[in-house]
């Protein structure tokens, strides 16, 4: 049976039970007492900006384009002390013997928070066949728990985000500890071939795989620019950039360097109309001598350059309205100069042992783009950061408020500290954790001179409200819990797929007890479906990730927590095609963009917090029904701003329903549109075609009330306005 029929079949199952007809009608009246006031739009997780998938957001689509070194560091928690140093508690973090020889440490916590050092050596087994920490000279006996940053600066290896073949030596490449004529960078690149053996370096790009199609398409005008220069003549230098899919290059060309720098710039017209195989950019220098490569940018022709990021992106952005921007591409090992640095003199950064590093954009470059989207920047501190950075961090802060005039800034203090995952550059403990984050703020804090526009936030765990109430009790100086009510985690394959998607549970309610206990807020710093886990299908479950249906239920959960009061909101995330799931089969997660590419579509979950958007900001208030029992299969909200009264309202029942909503005598004289999640089915998505948009049309009012469908497994927002 063929991979269609066996989907047809499925759908054929997960509709069964939606019969026509609509249920009887429900009355609603609105609360006159607001929930919570002037609560922003939905906000978005930006997300890592990476070379292979949907999430290619930079103009310059190279990584690492100044052939830069790499930055490493790590938070030690002491096991055990004395005054030649310490240990780790955990041996998964080791590194190689000798891997921290030089580095600096930072004491983050306890009676010796703030002292400063520099390591002699370290083991990956040491005392008690833990990782171990030597100290250069006698050092302070930590206590049991006190937490510690590493920090290793590598600028003699070989650039990451580039590749070569392994067979090449030292000898056949050299990093240059030079910049070129205005650089801002600490290396360059040089390639040494002799007669008759090149050299060849590559970047590898758009590389998911003929499953998404492209999904960074080469059309149109496209600018390369790099310096070159030769350190012993009879060399020079080929750069071709090529899909493999045995078309022609998009571009090549040989270039012969002089003895002094010079920049060289092309542009040229692609057209990628071939198989969607990977991309790749080559330099490859052949001849005898040294070519010396530095600060090459590949990006397309656009008249909107106001971003360092592809025009695509910011066009998302717009259509999504965020109004908080999450700065999460995993830079917790990461210092405020490299965050600061610009795209030639970054160094990628690293925070768990192993090869893999991060090429981030960088704080300014995230400021320029929340403010070009209208969005409020919700930052990751990394907790790896020291005294000076901090300070250093609180200064800029302040002074990029003033000039961009954001009303706020959120910076939350790492991201998932609980989650053992992140425990290389994370503080688990809840005590030490609020005494870092505390130290951190306060640092922060001081050098901004406490500018009113910054808000603090530590991370809890949404399914642990007993442990999040003890980071944020532990921590002095914050303002907001932050939590991640992902749902749907599990699905099975005897469940229906539909109904699934709305049974989400509720750990709201304690944590919200415990930070009101406190005088603290509480936020959402991601959210969405999570169904990684189950014996579910691959078709099962991309109905459960990418339908209409899903775009309702990431509606029911916003609309869950704004009824709650809960203001902050951010879903996870901007641009991801898909992801492994317990088994290593893939499930399309976690993009509310189904790519940025080729097709711009926005999934169906894209589409509902766009729909809510458009309501927000606002007042919340609850509907309520004066002669029903309340019905947990609909989640509604009335909205309320300077354009007038809105509601949302999602159903997680089979069938239409139809509800009436008695209007507020400020409402009466209202004009009304309705925007419907339109489909032509619940389980139908847009990854292959677009059946999934956003419906508008006139709604009218009779007798001070309007009358609403809600769609099977539906989700519409009623808004003011003609």
């Amino acid at each position: 049976m063929s991979h269609l029929c066996r989907s047809s079949l499925l759908l054929l199952a997960v509709l069964a039970s939606a019969a026509a007809g609509a249920e009887p009608l429900r009355h609603y009246q609105t609360n006159p007492h607001a929930i919570a006031l002037n609560v922003p739009r939905i906000g978005i997780n930006l997300g890592d900006s990476t070379a292979w998938g949907a999430a290619q957001f930079s103009r310059n689509i190279l990584k690492n384009p100044g052939f830069e070194g790499i930055i490493d560091r790590a938070i030690v928690s002491v096991k055990t002390a004395d005054s030649n140093g310490f240990t780790d508690d955990t041996a998964w973090t080791q590194r190689p013997d000798g891997f921290w020889a030089g580095a600096a440490f930072s004491v983050r916590t306890g009676d010796y928070a703030g002292y400063e050092g520099v390591l002699f050596d370290s083991l990956a087994a040491g005392k008690q066949g833990l990782p171990t920490f030597m100290g250069k000279g006698k050092i302070p006996v930590l206590s049991p728990g006190d937490v510690v940053s590493l920090t290793q600066t590598n600028d003699i290896d070989f650039p990451s985000q580039w590749w070569l073949d392994k067979d090449l030596s030292p000898a056949r490449w050299a990093v240059a500890h030079e910049q070129r004529p205005q650089g801002t960078g600490q290396r360059a690149l040089v390639l040494k071939p002799q007669q008759g053996k090149a050299v060849e370096v590559f970047s590898y790009l758009d590389a998911i795989g003929t499953r998404a199609g492209k999904l960074l398409p080469i059309n149109g005008q496209w600018r390369l620019g790099l310096w070159l220069r030769q350190n012993q003549a009879g060399a020079n230098l080929t750069v071709r950039f090529r899909r493999l899919n045995g078309d022609g290059a998009f571009f090549q060309e040989t270039f012969t360097p002089t003895a002094h720098w010079q920049y060289y710039q092309r542009v040229f017209t692609a057209t990628d109309l071939g198989k969607p195989e990977t991309l790749e950019f080559s330099l490859r220098a052949q001849g005898q001598g040294e070519v010396v490569i530095d600060d090459v940018e590949l990006a397309a022709v656009s008249p909107d350059a106001n971003t360092a990021f592809r025009p695509e992106l910011v066009a998302a952005l717009k259509r999504l309205q965020p109004g908080y921007l999450r700065d999460w591409q995993g830079q917790l090992g990461d210092t405020y100069a490299n965050r600061n640095a610009d795209a030639f003199a970054r160094r990628a950064s690293r925070y768990r042992p192993g090869a893999d590093s991060t090429f981030s954009y960088s704080w300014a470059e995230f400021l320029q783009l929340a403010k070009a989207v209208n969005a409020q920047p919700w930052l990751i501190v990394p907790p790896t950061l020291g005294d000076s950075e901090l300070q250093a961090l609180g200064q800029y802060l302040s002074a990029q408020i003033e000039q961009l005039h954001f009303q706020e800034i959120l910076l939350e203090f790492g991201n998932e500290n609980w989650n053992q995952v992140f425990r290389p550059a994370g503080i688990s403990d809840a005590q030490a954790h609020g005494r870092a984050a505390s130290r951190a703020f306060a640092q922060i804090l001081q050098g901004a001179n406490h500018h009113p526009a910054l808000r603090t936030v530590v991370n809890g765990q949404y399914v642990n409200p007993t442990l999040s109430a003890q980071i944020l009790a532990h921590t002095d100086n914050v303002t907001t819990l932050a939590i991640a009510p992902y749902f749907l985690m599990r699905l099975d394959a005897d469940e229906p797929v539909l109904d699934a998607l709305f049974k989400q549970d509720d750990f709201f309610h304690e944590t919200l007890a415990n930070t009101a206990a406190l005088g603290k807020d509480l936020a959402v710093y991601e959210v969405n479906l999570h169904t990684t886990l189950g014996t579910a299908p691959e078709a099962a479950r991309e109905i459960a990730t990418t339908s209409a249906a899903a775009g309702a239920a990431l509606a029911k959960r916003l609309l869950t927590a704004l009824n709650l009061g809960i203001k902050r909101q951010c879903v996870y995330t901007l641009a991801q095609y898909d992801a492994f799931t317990d088994t290593n089969s893939l499930v399309k997660l976690w993009g509310i963009m189904r790519d940025l590419g080729d097709t711009q579509r926005m999934r169906p979950t894209g589409l509902a917090v766009a729909m809510l958007n458009k309501a927000l900001p606002a007042d919340i208030y609850r509907l309520y029904s004066p002669t029903d029992s309340a019905d947990a299969a609909l989640t509604l909200s009335a909205l309320h701003n300077a354009q007038g009264w809105h509601y949302a309202a999602v159903s997680a029942l089979a069938t239409p329903q139809t509800i009436r909503i008695a209007l507020r005598p400020d409402a009466v004289a209202q004009k009304w549109r309705l925007l419907r999640l339109d489909s032509p089915t619940p389980a139908m998505g847009n990854e292959h075609s677009e059946n999934v948009r956003i419906v508008e049309e006139p709604l009218f009012s009779e007798n001070g009330e309007i009358s609403v469908t809600i769609p099977a497994y539906g989700f519409v927002v009623v808004m003011a306005g003609a």
